[in-house]
Formats: C-alpha cells, sequence, structure tokens
C-alpha cells in the first residue's frame, strides 16, 4: 500500500517527467526557446505544487479556528457607546 508521501512524489515526478518530455520533443523539433520554458515550468512545478497544498492546509485550519470561534464571538458582550448628539 503506498502512503501519502510515495504518492505525492509519484504525482510529482510524474508531472516534472511529462514537463521534460515536452522540453526534449522542442529540443528535436529545433524550437529551443519552448524547450527552455518547458524545463523551466517542469522544475517550478514541485514548488508551485507544494505551495498550493500548504495554502490550502492553511485555510482549512482558519476555517476550522473560525469554526470554534464564531459563537465564543457571538455570545461576547459587546460594550456599547452613547450615541452623540450632534452639536
Amino acid at each position: 500500500m503506498l502512503g501519502a508521501e510515495s504518492t505525492a512524489g509519484a504525482c510529482t515526478s510524474s508531472v516534472v517527467g511529462r514537463g521534460l518530455f515536452r522540453a526534449i520533443r522542442h529540443i528535436v523539433d529545433g524550437d529551443y526557446r519552448e524547450a527552455g520554458v518547458e524545463t523551466l515550468a517542469a522544475l517550478a512545478a514541485p514548488a508551485l505544487m507544494s505551495y498550493a497544498s500548504t495554502a490550502s492546509l492553511v485555510m482549512e485550519v482558519v476555517d476550522g479556528a473560525y469554526s470554534l470561534a464564531n459563537p465564543a464571538m457571538d455570545e461576547a458582550e459587546v460594550p456599547r457607546f452613547a450615541h452623540r448628539k450632534a452639536a
């Protein structure tokens, strides 16, 4: 059985491999600019995937904290200030 780390590693490896394969195809065709773009995109993919995973986790934590704190904040007594009359 594959663990979460193994699955994530396989997914990342396949994304990088696919991008590098595309880069090789562009090199064979003589399109070096596109090959460079594909190579950079393939190497940047793991960082972007990691960023997206981290951002998703942080948003889940913030949502959970909000769900826990919201009832307490609703019940908290908020002092009210007297309205001042216009002078």
